[in-house]
């Protein structure tokens, strides 16, 4: 039977992220209230930082065009009390699901040893410790650093960008029209390049778990390294698994930051949208 973690084996279907999440989320059933929490959390630090704009463009128009400078002091008490329950609310929610990121990784690596316990000779004998010790620290620890960090902040980036969208198309409808133009490119794009994404990033990590095999299997050798003096062979195949990993790494860095610079730019050129067609109305 095969039991190589590099190889697919034949006819077997892929489990889709969607399963693999929910498994992961049968681990942190018990956490309910401190995700609900979170939520809750992220969602009025969200609400806040998105009536922020609106309160100073009210500020501006009210108070400041007609020189009462008692409603532009009033208002600034109430913006800095709405960003300061923003920090805390923002505080909160990270160290709550840092918390819950901490005790999932503790349960997934218990039950990923207790799973190792019970498998039978031959897949360690198909699969090198150095692999296995990479899967069980690297691998899972991408998987706390998902539900510590990335998880709210994707759930915040959505509530901020669909109260932004609504907040523009309530103020002008054409104008905020225009403005999301480039989300619906932005969208596309992350659709299209996301496989590409996840795939550098399974290169990145087998590279990863390989290199490891390597300098486990040389550092437990070392022995019979010296007396057979094979230095040279080890470290010609420490040195080709470590250019795979140097390779696969910078292919996965440069397709993690590739959202950056396009996201920049459809930006800019929203704004660009925003001010021609601002200035067509304006003359029309």
């Amino acid at each position: 039977m095969k039991y190589n973690l590099n190889e697919v084996t034949a006819g077997k279907a892929k489990t889709s992220t969607y399963a693999a999440l929910l498994k992961l989320l049968e681990m942190i059933s018990d956490e309910k209230k401190n995700l609900w929490m979170a939520l809750a959390a992220i969602l009025i630090n969200s609400t806040l930082l998105l009536m922020g704009p609106l309160i100073i463009g009210h500020t501006i128009d009210t108070y400041v065009k007609t020189k009462q400078y008692h409603g532009v002091l009033m208002f600034a008490a109430v913006l800095l009390g709405m960003y300061l329950i923003a920090l805390c609310t923002g505080y909160f929610q990270t160290k709550l699901m840092g918390g819950v990121g901490q005790r999932m990784l503790y349960k997934l690596r218990n039950a990923v040893f207790e799973k190792l316990q019970e498998l039978p000779v031959s897949f360690f004998n198909q699969n090198k410790a150095g692999d296995l010790i990479s899967r069980v620290n690297n691998d899972t620890d991408k998987l706390n650093q998902f539900f510590s960090q990335s998880l709210m902040q994707f759930i915040g980036s959505i509530v901020t960008m669909f109260g932004a969208g609504v907040f523009l198309l309530v103020i002008h409808t054409e104008l905020g029209a225009a403005a999301l133009i480039p989300a619906i490119v932005i969208l596309v794009f992350t659709l299209v390049v996301s496989p590409w994404v996840k795939a550098k990033n399974a290169l990145n990590l087998k590279s990863t778990g390989g290199l490891s095999a390597e300098i486990q299997e040389s550092l437990n050798n070392f022995k019979v390294i010296i007396a057979f003096n094979r230095r040279d062979y080890f470290r010609k195949r420490f040195d080709e698994a470590n250019k795979n990993n140097y390779r696969t790494a910078v292919g996965a860095g440069l397709a993690n930051n590739i959202f950056i610079p396009v996201y920049g730019l459809l930006s800019s050129m929203a704004q660009l949208i925003v001010l021609t067609f601002g200035i067509y109305l304006i003359t029309k």
